[in-house]
């Protein structure tokens, strides 16, 4: 009868590759919503705003209800011949930061794509750690349920519960930075950076990490207007490179993917170190470069004038932008820069920015 409701009932029956039912816990999963006193016209530009709020978020959780798991994280690294990350995509960069700040605490510690996994680099004395915007990335998979039984331990860092990532390993942290709806990975990387950067501190590296949510406030609020500028200067070119060296070469890489990936501009990165060995013959008078030149990298400072000497134009971070120059805090937030740079960039050529053609959120298959 019309104005009567009905109460559905929904049944759900899981079964096996053999047909037959099995039981699997039902777990809620509790995301944190955000609210930012702002109006967005795409959820990229959303969730780069969102970043104070959600490292702030992570770096409480690992002081307070990670604490556990991160102490355990860290005796597991100290009681490892070796670390191995595995990972795919912005996952794959912000590994490399991982990978770099254990060698600098001396550490033998390596980052590989997980598409490349087959590669003779683990053994039974090694750690490998499994990073993962969603936990499902099939390369990361399918690697980690051919090796797990060949190696130490199984770590992972991820930002889903309950993935299958996080299921396939021996001990998860979670980064805490909620649904990510645009392609570009943006938040999720700033808080695998952030987790990198908090197990360093505790395994000795000096590293301020409770100023970073305010630091990064100031950074998007300080410089939204100037990128727009420099993104109405850039939105025809057809190439950009990108300088940076040793911790700095990684947040390169990762400039350069989100230029490719929502930009559509042929973006790379260059170590810097490098020029004189080939890359130089990419610079010719009006080529764009970005330097990531902070005061206390004075090698790079050489290497911005062989292009300025050949007529580049170079954008230098954080010599146009109020950033925060410190080690290695610098090497996230010159990719923050990259992040806003990109976003306007993608706007100004009326591109579909949360969708870019050909790419998805999670890669699930091969």
């Amino acid at each position: 009868m019309v104005g009567n409701r009905y109460k559905v009932k929904m049944m759900i029956k899981i079964y096996n590759k053999e047909g037959k039912e099995i039981k699997k816990d039902i777990k809620k999963l509790k995301w944190i919503n955000f609210e930012v006193d702002k109006e967005f016209e795409h959820f990229m530009i959303k969730e780069i705003y969102e970043q104070p709020i959600v490292s702030k978020i992570l770096i409480d959780s690992l002081d307070t209800e990670q604490n556990d798991v991160v102490d355990k994280f860290i005796s597991i690294i100290n009681e490892s011949e070796k670390i191995l990350f595995i990972a795919a995509g912005s996952s794959y960069n912000s590994s490399l930061i991982g990978s770099h700040l254990l060698r600098r605490l001396g550490y033998e510690a390596y980052s590989i794509l997980a598409s490349e996994y087959k590669e003779d680099l683990y053994d039974k004395d090694t750690l490998v750690i499994a990073v993962s915007q969603s936990g499902e990335t099939m390369d990361v998979i399918l690697a980690l349920k051919e090796i797990k039984s060949k190696v130490k331990n199984v770590l992972s860092i991820v930002n889903v519960p309950y993935s299958t990532i996080q299921r396939l390993s021996d001990l998860s942290i979670e980064i805490k930075a909620g649904p990510e709806k645009s392609v570009a990975a943006t938040k999720t990387y700033t808080n695998q950076v952030i987790t990198f950067f908090y197990i360093a501190k505790k395994l000795g590296m000096d590293i301020n990490i409770s100023k970073i949510p305010k630091d990064i406030k100031g950074i998007i609020e300080n410089n939204e207007e100037k990128i727009k500028i420099i993104a109405k200067k850039l939105k025809d070119i057809k190439d950009i490179y990108i300088l940076g060296r040793g911790i700095n070469y990684y947040s390169a890489q990762e400039i350069a993917l989100k230029l490719k990936e929502i930009s559509y501009i042929h973006a790379e990165a260059l170590p810097a170190g490098e020029l004189k060995h080939g890359t130089l013959a990419l610079v010719e008078p009006e080529t764009n470069i970005i330097a990531l030149n902070p005061f206390w990298d004075k090698e790079i400072k050489i290497n911005i004038e062989e292009v300025l000497a050949r007529g580049g134009k170079v954008i230098d971070i954080p010599g146009e932008f109020d950033v925060p120059s410190e080690y290695p805090n610098f090497s996230l937030y010159s990719v923050i820069i990259g992040q806003m740079l990109t976003y306007y960039i993608a706007k100004e050529k009326k591109l579909p920015i949360d969708k870019p053609r050909n790419l998805a959120k999670s890669v699930t298959v091969i």
